[in-house]
């Protein structure tokens, strides 16, 4: 209960500062639904373009794709999600409660449900474990559950669309633009950042699992030689400096390898990493190699070759390291890693990705002019510079309260001795609560030092 209160505090705490909201909110809610406020919105945009940067810009012949939310049906068949995407579910005759079969088996029992069928999973439920909430073992036959999203432009089956559930496969159809554009000289990457959507049957846990998410992920192919695990090592590192930059701390994740007999149909090898969320453990990404299986079922199906001709004639298919991150559920982490590391009214959210990285605080009507002066001709033409707020009213207790709670690491006090641009004006640090005169003319050589 104490940790639950703690959660709904936190969670109380980011709707109140404009971070995240519940969705439909006026209308009553929908449920595992969210909207991204002022800060929230710009912390993911943040986020995205780190991730941009991290990712393809420093990353040799890694470039970037924005695919279709809606592909052909072909698409799904032949990567195995209309076959295969499907959860196991079970209900409870007597509250009605819905699970996830193979998370009932593996939350209650020491089995692991990786190679169970439906009917083995039914079993041992019906034979072992009672109903979560209402303790009663009256359970209807597990059934499977399509996750996948459908809709149409018309009544027919034949124009029965998907909304994608994961961002890769658009990537894997565009393996020969990029190729035959020149942009794909082996071994390359193809990355994008997009929504994808699941229909979850236990969503939950705030942003960690919802219906509507984003994903950031990288397909990098290259030809197998046997060297696979040293690309796959070489994104583990890319991944741990990625969220050391965002903030996480080593000592809340750890990295999980995968048992060979529980991996996807597609992987050779997949690690997790796992996040201590305030609900335990979890999944936070994921790295998996491919190997050639995508470009492979995709040639069959779609009848073109999905293939790369080598310096010396040799025809391959190349193999695939993937790397998933979730935009949704990183960003719970970075959140709760600055919540659990508040001190006083701070907001300790890492400078890379702050939504505002700056705030004004003009002390009067004079000064606000000032204030406007020196945004038009020293912030605006700098491109040090981004994403600054003034804050006009309020003493100035309260204002830089507020700007320590929005994470704002540096306010600037625009005073009666500044007068002109010439002029001084006062840096307050938010971490140290720490005070520096500086000359106006100096800001941007301030804000690129630091």
């Amino acid at each position: 209960m104490e940790e639950k209160a703690k959660i709904n505090s936190f969670i109380n705490f980011l709707k109140e500062k404009g971070f995240i909201y519940s969705g439909s909110e006026i209308y009553g809610g929908l449920s595992n639904t969210w909207d991204y406020g002022p800060l929230g919105s710009l912390l993911k945009k943040n986020l995205k373009d780190l991730w941009i940067n991290s990712f393809i810009f420093q990353q040799k012949n890694n470039f970037l794709l924005d695919s279709s939310i809606m592909l052909n049906n072909k698409v799904w068949e032949a990567s195995g999600h209309v076959e295969k995407f499907n959860d196991p579910l079970i209900d409870c005759k007597k509250c009605k409660s819905r699970f996830r079969a193979d998370h009932l088996v593996e939350e209650n029992t020491q089995i692991k449900t990786g190679n169970l069928s439906i009917k083995e999973m039914e079993t041992i439920i019906k034979d072992k474990i009672s109903c979560p909430k209402c303790q009663s073992n009256n359970w209807t036959d597990v059934r499977e559950f399509k996750l996948m999203f459908e809709t149409s432009n018309s009544k027919t089956k034949s124009d029965l669309i998907y909304l994608r559930p994961e961002t890769a496969q658009g990537v894997f159809i565009n393996f020969n633009n990029y190729k035959n554009g020149k942009f794909g000289k082996l071994p390359f990457g193809i990355g994008q950042i997009g929504k994808a959507f699941r229909n979850e049957i236990t969503p939950g846990n705030f942003i960690f699992r919802t219906k509507e998410f984003e994903q950031m992920e990288l397909e990098y192919y290259f030809h197998d030689l046997g060297n696979g695990n040293d690309y796959f090592e070489e994104y583990v590192s890319v991944v741990e400096k990625f969220l050391k930059k965002v903030g996480i701390a080593d000592k809340n994740f750890r990295l999980f390898e995968v048992p060979k007999d529980e991996l996807a149909h597609y992987s050779k090898r997949t690690i997790d990493f796992e996040y201590n969320f305030p609900f335990g453990w979890g999944e936070l990404l994921g790295i998996a190699n491919r190997g050639n299986f995508d470009l492979t079922n995709h040639s069959q199906h779609s009848q073109e070759k999905l293939n790369y001709r080598l310096e010396d004639g040799e025809v391959i298919i190349p193999s695939v390291i993937e790397t998933s991150i979730g935009v949704e559920r990183l960003l719970f982490s970075i959140l709760w890693e600055a919540w659990t590391n508040k001190t006083e009214n701070y907001f300790p959210i890492p400078q890379e990705i702050v939504p505002y990285k700056m705030v004004f605080l003009p002390l009067t009507k004079n000064e606000i002019e000032l204030t406007n002066k020196i945004i038009e001709e020293i912030i605006t033409p700098s491109k040090v510079f981004s994403n600054i707020l003034v804050f006009e009213k309020g003493n100035i207790g309260k204002r830089y309260k507020h700007a320590d709670e929005f994470g704002i690491p540096f306010s600037i006090t625009i005073d009666q001795e500044t007068k002109s641009l010439d002029g001084e004006v006062t840096i307050r640090f938010a971490k140290t609560k720490e005070q520096i005169k500086i000359k106006i003319k100096e800001l941007e050589d301030f804000f690129f030092k630091n």
